[in-house]
């Protein structure tokens, strides 16, 4: 158990890659602090998670700074202590440049680069207090290309691998490290109907040649939140089976 007795939080943990993050913590020996703002698949999947080890449920909105730190005292009040933050929660608009909406872009924003600020600068206190942490985010191959019909996500995605480096270079002497994951084609809900799709199997892209599993992630997760990582801040961790660093014409993969 390489995380006994840590404190996580990962948000954005009632499902997918989150909860898939959570687990693996909870193996690992970690106390995980699930926080989502679904509060009852949240506390599902805390209680389901918890028969492995120890899990709560918090709810929180992300893109509400009180409410924010509202979760991140409690989980202090808890447990004393916060040594792990996973930025995982995320969300996803595709559609047209042009049918874009001021709500479309202020969500993106809100959720996927204001609520990663947000969580950091509220958990960072406990962390400096406790003699340091790490701080994980969950990028995308968003955060390096370009992508179709998805302009606010890109940009979200993109102001994430910036906030990652800045955070890691203002945090580092306190003994914070600060990282990317960047998943490519996962097989989780957000994707689910692409996972579906068997004409344009997104997985095929890959050299690996399949889709990524929220398990892959999670595995990425333990590696960056260990005590061995601790020379590793200010970088991205790519887990896309290949894709955004190979390319093949078609026809050129078996």
């Amino acid at each position: 158990m390489r995380l006994r007795a840590k404190v996580a939080i990962v948000t954005g943990a009632a499902g997918g890659i989150g909860k898939a993050i959570a687990a693996a913590y909870v193996r690992e020996g970690a106390r995980v602090v699930v926080v989502d703002i679904d509060e009852r698949k949240g506390n599902d999947a805390a209680s389901e998670i918890a028969a492995k080890g120890e899990a709560i449920c918090i709810r929180a909105d992300v893109t509400d700074s009180g409410s924010v730190n509202r979760m991140a005292s409690e989980v202090d009040r808890r447990f004393g202590r916060i040594d792990i933050l996973v930025n995982n929660v995320g969300v996803r608009t595709t559609k047209p440049f042009l049918e874009h909406t001021d709500a479309d872009w202020n969500i993106m924003i809100a959720t996927n680069l204001t609520g990663p600020f947000f969580c950091a600068r509220a958990v960072t206190p406990f962390m400096i207090r406790g003699g340091g942490g790490r701080i994980i985010n969950t990028a995308s191959i968003a955060s390096f290309v370009g992508r179709p019909n998805r302009v606010a996500y890109v940009s979200a995605k993109s102001g994430l691998m910036g906030m990652t480096r800045a955070l890691a270079i203002d945090l580092g002497r306190s003994g914070i490290t600060v990282n990317a994951i960047v998943p490519g084609s996962i097989n989780s809900p957000m994707n689910a109907s692409q996972a579906a799709d068997a004409v344009h199997d997104w997985g095929k892209e890959t050299p690996v040649g399949r889709w990524g599993t929220p398990e892959d992630i999670a595995n990425a997760a333990v590696f960056l939140a260990l005590d061995e990582s601790s020379y590793i801040t200010g970088t991205d961790l790519t887990v896309d089976g290949g894709w955004v660093s190979t390319k093949a014409r078609a026809g050129e993969l078996a």
